[in-house]
This record gives C-alpha cells, sequence and structure tokens, in this order.
C-alpha cells in the first residue's frame, strides 16, 4: 500500500538515481554468464536519503481520499442513498480497524521494532479519525433530511 513503486520502473529510476550519482553501478558477469548490475547507494546518495527522511518525517501532505470526491458530489444523490452509502463505508472502515488491530496484536507478540510497529499502526489512528467524520457527516445529513420532512409538512 505505501509504495506506488512497480518492477517495471525500477531499472528507469535507478538509471536516474546513477545518472544524478546518489547510486553507483557495477557490472558482473554471473556464473550463469548473464551481466548483472549491482546498485550501491553513494555517499551524496545517503545524504539525499537521509534528508527525504526527515522531510518525511516533517511535512503533513494532504491525501486525497476517493470518498473526497464522492462526498463533493452527494448532492446528485437523494439523501437516503447517500446515507445508506456512507453507512456501508462505515461498515468496512470497522472492518479495517480490525485487521489492523489483530495485526498490531500480532505485532505486538513477535518483538516488533518500534518504528515498523507505529508503520503497521498507523493506520489504526487514521481509520478511527475517519469514523468520527463520517459519524458527524451522517448526523448533517439526518439534521438535514429532518429540515427538509418537516418544511414539506
Amino acid at each position: 500500500f505505501w509504495t506506488e513503486l512497480s518492477m517495471s520502473s525500477i531499472y528507469k529510476l535507478l538509471a536516474k538515481l546513477e545518472k544524478a550519482e546518489l547510486v553507483t553501478r557495477t557490472d558482473k558477469v554471473s556464473s550463469e554468464n548473464r551481466l548483472q548490475k549491482l546498485y550501491t547507494i553513494s555517499d551524496e546518495g545517503k545524504k539525499a536519503l537521509q534528508q527525504k527522511i526527515e522531510n518525511l518525517l516533517t511535512i503533513p501532505e494532504h491525501k486525497r481520499w476517493q470518498v473526497d470526491i464522492g462526498t463533493y458530489n452527494c448532492n446528485l444523490l437523494p439523501n437516503e442513498k447517500t446515507q445508506a452509502a456512507l453507512i456501508k463505508y462505515r461498515s468496512a472502515i470497522e472492518k479495517k480497524i480490525h485487521e489492523y488491530e489483530e495485526l498490531q496484536k500480532f505485532l505486538q507478540s513477535s518483538e516488533c521494532p518500534a518504528y515498523r510497529f507505529a508503520v503497521a499502526i498507523r493506520p489504526i489512528f487514521l481509520l478511527n479519525g475517519e469514523l468520527q467524520w463520517v459519524d458527524s457527516f451522517l448526523r448533517q445529513l439526518r439534521l438535514s433530511n429532518s429540515i427538509i420532512e418537516t418544511d414539506e409538512q
């Protein structure tokens, strides 16, 4: 889930990193008489990597969620359909939270390093925030639906 790097793009990326002198390449012939390209991070590459990691840990990024597109356009659906869809969305979030909690239990029992544990359980916190948001939005929709029904009476 956390990387968009595909196998087909690795060599293109390695070529760019080599051109930028962030990695060095050594060619070697294997025992099967095939050319192997071995890449090693350079000192400049280590500095760049450390700076990138520091930036990733420092600067929050805005994530685009697919649900935002649906939310922004939910006025095109009847209120009841929007609410029903959001209830399904909420159930899917709860299921995901449960799955991550199971992973959390496993990692706690396997002496996982703290930094890896943090990455594995972070989605629990994010998904709990998403639950709070969807509950708040559902309350707003129910309130606006009751206002509409009162106006129609």
